[in-house]
């Protein structure tokens, strides 16, 4: 009489790897990128003396692109296009400052009038990519819609300065203040995400919209 083989029970599955956000990251990387920018608008320091350069290369854009990318992997559509999105302005935009625009400047091209209206028209195109983003971020919390909705404003007013009046130091000076703030909402973000997962009780206000999930 055949015997039959009793199966061996299956071996039990390894749990999933936890996989930290890279939202924090790429929001603080951010949030240094356009202080930067806003202290120098704003002419807080001499604005010859800013830095917005260097800390949109090594900071802004490797931060951002490293956080998108790990967002990739959570399944985080939204924070993982809004991380590498944002890294390639902040790649693109220091070497349009540093190294292109110096050469259409100086008449090669187009001259400083063809340089300014150029440079004003990409970063209005960005206001418009940006708006579409704060429709998203609406349905994330109050601090990360006020963060996008700030950058339309900062956006749009760098694009009319160079457009319209580059040596206006009004429209200059009120796009720094926008930057500044948006800049300190975009670390409350990072902050809340990292922080409050930290005590018994959450410590950083994250206040959610009526769209919020």
């Amino acid at each position: 009489m055949a015997t039959t083989a009793t199966p061996e029970p299956a071996a039990p599955a390894a749990p999933p790897l936890a996989v930290a956000s890279g939202v924090p990251l790429a929001v603080f990387a951010f949030g240094f990128s356009v202080l930067m920018l806003g202290l120098a608008n704003a002419e807080l320091f001499n604005l010859n003396a800013g830095l917005f350069v260097p800390v949109a290369f090594g900071t802004g854009a490797l931060g951002m692109l490293v956080g998108g990318l790990m967002e990739y992997r959570n399944g985080n559509l939204f924070g993982a296009t809004f991380g590498v999105a944002y890294a390639c302005f902040l790649f693109t935009t220091p070497m349009i400052l540093r190294w292109f625009g110096p050469e259409i400047s100086l008449g090669r091209v187009a001259g400083v009038g063809g340089f300014g209206d150029s440079f004003g028209t990409y970063l209005l195109v960005w206001a418009v990519f940006t708006a579409f983003f704060t429709y998203g971020a609406y349905y994330v919390n109050l601090p990360a819609f006020l963060a996008f909705l700030l950058l339309v404003v900062v956006y749009a007013l760098a694009g009319i300065v160079n457009i319209t009046s580059p040596e206006s130091n009004f429209l200059l000076n009120l796009s720094g203040w926008v930057a500044i703030v948006d800049g300190i909402c975009a670390w409350w973000v990072g902050f809340g995400l990292v922080l409050n997962d930290m005590g018994p009780r959450p410590i950083i206000p994250m206040p959610a919209t009526r769209g919020s999930r």
